[in-house]
């Protein structure tokens, strides 16, 4: 019940908000609205897509071809791109519209909300798929060392990491005996593993510009939400709800995972976002 009165308290003090907007402003609104709700919709497609990639890697042991997570990564970049200047579009129509109708405007604080929150959910999205790789890479590892142990060979994550960096592929084979089905089969699925994270370091340098443009988004995008907090602050209690969220985002934002992308080196120079 108090849920509903705040709501209703935060309507209503939207409503008088938007009352002093001049009614040429509708226009914008309704574009705002507009360009948000496709954003919103596209973003939600790149976890789909996400999801997709995590079946995919969960079956690899299973026959599933690699020429389908290369298919989903691809489709994924193509989105992120996409959103990703979609998002530029709507943050220089914020400025505009601040230069406008001034920073304490209803439709500015609409337009500077509405990139907030989505700038957010494209970091999460783009994060979630980031790990999708990682895992599946560190899947890989794992099957390397079981099928190694399986023909006499064993050896440490730290030395498979190290034959990844080196491209070295034949520093344990060349000393395994490949007689009998049971060693064949082994090495094939070394060779396997070794093909699909070729493939998969090719889709993260694809795909890596879009990290570091995240990286930047979000850094920029800190200093907005300070903005945004302070304009809210002059507002009364009905918007209080806005001005929690936009402090939830803001540790969010000293948390940014995409500030420590060049933490890890990828082999060949390609930098991964660490957790």
């Amino acid at each position: 019940c108090n849920k509903k009165s705040d709501e209703m308290r935060g309507d209503s003090t939207l409503s008088k908000s938007l009352s002093k907007v001049d009614l040429d402003n509708s226009p914008a609104l309704a574009e705002i609205f507009t360009q948000a709700e496709g954003l919103h919709k596209d973003i939600q497609l790149i976890r789909l897509e996400v999801k997709r990639l995590r079946e995919q890697s969960s079956c690899m042991f299973h026959g599933t071809s690699t020429i389908k997570r290369d298919s989903i990564g691809a489709d994924i970049k193509t989105r992120a791109e996409n959103v990703l200047a979609r998002l530029r579009d709507m943050d220089g129509m914020a400025c505009k519209l601040e230069e406008k109708h001034g920073a304490n405007s209803a439709v500015t604080r609409i337009a500077r909300t509405q990139y907030a929150c989505l700038s957010n959910g494209f970091r999460d999205a783009m994060f979630d798929y980031n790990e999708a790789e990682m895992s599946h890479r560190e899947s890989c590892k794992a099957q390397i060392q079981r099928q190694m142990e399986i023909v006499g060979c064993e050896v440490t994550g730290e030395e498979v990491e190290e034959m990844i960096e080196k491209g070295q592929w034949n520093i344990f084979s060349n000393n395994v005996v490949t007689d009998g089905r049971t060693a064949r089969s082994a090495l094939f699925q070394v060779e396997k593993r070794h093909q699909e994270l070729l493939d998969l370091e090719r889709r993260i340098k694809g795909i890596h510009e879009i990290f570091l443009d995240i990286a930047v988004l979000v850094e920029e995008q800190g200093n907005m939400l300070d903005s945004i907090q302070t304009n809210v602050q002059k507002t009364d209690e009905g918007v209080q709800d806005a001005l929690f969220k936009i402090g939830r985002a803001k540790r969010h934002d000293r948390n940014n995972p995409f500030k420590r992308i060049f933490k890890k080196t990828y082999p060949k120079g390609i930098c991964l976002i660490c957790v």
